[in-house]
């Protein structure tokens, strides 16, 4: 257990909280749909699938590079498969325009994401649910096909999304892998939730936190969010690191997180003219 992380400074923080969220994307690198790219300043992950999560640019830190010309090299390999793509600016990011340079070079701010760490020590007590919500493990492939349809559908993927999480969790073996723990909330036995833990980095990383539109309001999400933390608090996890959407701030700090970093994300898809054009 000597990679257990008990460093509570910030900026140990802000770096575990970074690379756990990397190493969920280095896990779905196993898969053979995407191809990973990766040396000490640079992380890729490309692929065929028409969607910028499969094809995003993780890391680019080297301060030496032109930042313009390693942004061009990316779009041209994604014009080359006629693919969208992604580019994750991170609190690390060394070159302090990169933002409004990839803006200019035709991309768009998708989405800015809050950095967040808790002490597993002092969690709160669980809430009082009501008695016919339940939270389980996803253990077999019924389970998983209903997890993936659930959070790609409440995050508003598209459809064909779904099938490439299923087949990529499939073939990667996520639910017998000892890092990674998924969770399905059910009401009354209706799916209605979904989140994961990834144990990497040395932290309980939480990931993929969604719950249906219509049971929104009800302490499900914190529910979803708290129960991994507290498994990965009874295997000698101390720290519990995420990445929150603008709108769950509030959410995880009413679980005692508290802020460190943020980090923006950026979306690029070729002109209609431009995709349509033949390969």
């Amino acid at each position: 257990m000597s990679d257990i992380l008990t460093d509570f400074a910030p900026s140990s923080l802000i770096r575990t909280i970074e690379t756990n969220t990397i190493g969920t994307f280095l896990t779905w690198a196993k898969w053979a749909e995407l191809d990973l790219h990766q040396d000490t300043n640079e992380i890729w992950i490309t692929s065929q699938i028409p969607f910028f999560i499969f094809n995003v640019v993780l890391k680019a830190e080297d301060p030496s590079a032109e930042p313009g010309l390693v942004i061009d090299a990316a779009m041209s390999l994604a014009r080359a498969r006629q693919v969208p793509m992604g580019w994750w600016v991170g609190p690390f990011e060394p070159f302090a325009g990169k933002g409004e340079l990839l803006e200019a070079k035709g991309f768009f701010h998708a989405a800015t994401l809050t950095g967040m760490a808790v002490d597993l020590l002092t969690l709160p007590e669980p809430a009082s649910m009501h008695s016919g919500f339940t939270i389980s493990e996803v253990k077999n492939a019924d389970d998983l096909e209903t997890w993936c349809r659930v959070m790609t559908q409440v995050s508003e993927f598209p459809d064909f999304a779904q099938a490439a999480w299923l087949e990529m969790f499939s073939d990667i073996g996520i639910i017998d892998d000892p890092q990674w723990r998924l969770y399905l909330g059910r009401d009354n036995g209706t799916a209605v939730s979904t989140s994961s833990l990834y144990l990497g980095a040395g932290v309980a990383g939480i990931h993929s936190v969604t719950t249906v539109p219509e049971f929104r309001g009800r302490g499900i999400g914190r529910e979803m969010t708290h129960r991994p933390l507290l498994d990965a608090r009874g295997q000698g996890r101390r720290v519990g690191v995420l990445y929150s959407s603008e709108m769950a701030v509030n959410l995880y700090r009413g679980l005692g997180f508290q802020e460190y970093g943020r980090g923006e994300i950026y979306a690029w898809q070729a002109p209609d003219e431009e995709s349509e054009q033949p390969s």
